[in-house]
């Protein structure tokens, strides 16, 4: 590059020694500056070459041709390398030259060539520097491509990288190219899974198009990753605690699933099977690569009643609360195991002491005829862990967070009719779903 040297160039507009462009208005006589041919030549030359040495021919139709090398999910990159190798060329050019002046002028200018070698040295923090700048930009495209028919519908972790594809700091983007009706994606730790489909009536029928999918980093490594607000979504998710950083967990494991209620035939049978629902999931955090583990476990199902008639009937059982499990250091810790379920006439409804129903245990059902006579027992609720832990190690560390599923109400009763639709007895009331397990990450005060 160099500046404008036109006869009637501005000196010093641009700095002390940098001459520039200037309309000479206040210059009696004066016309503004010139173009020169050698200086629109240098700024032809210098716009070519990013073209030229990334192998792209001019184009003298397009007028866009430096906008799609650059706006490529590389292509910042792509100049950023192509600019460091002009310039380390130029820089080792300039070294081979002072190696050799040394050989050839043993009495040059020692101070001279001081100040070579620090330009040179400066030129090489400078690509060092925008190097890192862009790095420490976000979002980010890190992966792209596209799958094409008869390839598996998945991405791959690359072979040696440190990504998660449950960590949330990655989204996760697909386009099918072709007419679909709808696609889902299923995150693990090492691949996505993708399923793209049509419908045809009511029916799904394959897709077999392309899929244009990109992995985009949306933050970096910071004190704020991974702090939200989590729900039941039976996958896990993993996050990044700095060295030395410290997070606040609430966690909430879930509510079980509550008793149904029956008809059974207890002179017949007096010892009839015990019938519940099934237990809440655990919601649980911990470290990968260590035995830390913080748990709040899910509650216990309640267990179902039987109506016999005759004023014979058995009573439901309460489902017992949660518990809690501490493995591993941490800071501090508030822990509460979940309460049991009900299993009165007057009451049996799942435990719930969360004032936002979270992790609440399932309703027993009422007795199918008298409603305090064969109940389902009540479902236990979740158990609730406050906790604070700090990355005492000199590297980043994982954290692994899985929020429970509730319980489902016993409803093994149930059938399934010739046209698909659920038939239920008719002396028979299903229990009550447990409501899912809660966590909440933030940083630590």
């Amino acid at each position: 590059m160099k500046r404008i040297d036109s006869v009637n160039a501005r000196p010093d507009v641009n700095g002390t020694g940098k001459k520039g462009f200037h309309d000479n208005g206040d210059l009696a006589g004066q016309d503004a500056t010139y173009l020169t041919p050698g200086w629109l030549n240098t700024i032809q030359e210098e716009l070519a070459n990013l073209l030229e040495k990334n192998g792209i021919t001019l184009n003298a139709n397009s007028h866009i041709q430096l906008f799609e090398l650059l706006a490529t999910k590389n292509g910042v990159q792509i100049e950023l390398d192509a600019i460091e190798s002009v310039l380390n060329q130029f820089a080792n050019t300039i070294e081979d030259r002072l190696q050799q002046l040394q050989r050839d002028q043993e009495n040059a200018d020692d101070e001279l060539q001081t100040q070579l070698q620090d330009a040179i040295e400066q030129l090489q923090q400078q690509i060092s520097n925008l190097s890192n700048g862009l790095a420490s930009l976000y979002p980010k495209i890190v992966m792209a491509g596209v799958i094409k028919p008869g390839q598996p519908w998945e991405i791959n972790k690359p072979a040696g990288s440190n990504i998660s594809f449950l960590d949330t700091r990655y989204a996760i983007q697909i386009t099918p190219e072709g007419g679909h009706e709808a696609w889902s994606i299923s995150r693990q730790d090492t691949k996505i899974g993708l399923n793209v489909f049509n419908r045809s009536g009511t029916n799904r029928v394959g897709y077999s198009g392309n899929i244009n999918w990109s992995v985009v980093q949306t933050e970096g490594l910071s004190s704020s990753a991974g702090n939200s607000d989590y729900i039941y979504t039976g996958t896990p998710v993993v996050f990044p605690i700095l060295a030395g950083e410290s997070k606040s967990f609430l966690l909430i494991g879930a509510g079980a699933g509550g008793g149904s209620s029956r008809y059974e035939d207890l002179v017949v049978n007096s010892n009839p099977a015990a019938l519940k629902g099934t237990n809440g999931e655990a919601t649980y955090l911990s470290i990968d690569g260590t035995t830390i583990a913080f748990t709040a476990g899910g509650g216990k199902a309640g267990v179902g009643g039987v109506d016999g008639g005759s004023g014979q009937y058995i009573n439901g059982v309460a489902g017992d609360g949660g518990q809690w499990t501490v493995a591993g250091e941490y800071t501090s810790a508030t822990r509460t195991n979940g309460q049991a379920g009900n299993a009165t006439g007057a009451n049996h409804k799942g435990a719930k002491t969360d004032s936002s129903g979270r992790g609440a245990g399932g309703d027993g059902a009422d007795g199918y005829i008298t409603a305090t006579q064969g109940f389902g027992g009540g479902a236990g609720e979740g158990a609730r862990l406050s906790i604070i832990y700090t990355n005492n190690t000199a590297n980043t560390q994982y954290a692994r967070l899985y929020v429970g599923g509730g319980g489902k109400g016993e409803q093994s009763l149930l059938t399934e009719g010739e046209d698909g639709a659920v038939v239920t007895p008719e002396n028979y009331i299903v229990g009550t779903d447990g409501a899912n397990g809660f966590a909440r990450v933030s940083s630590a005060v």
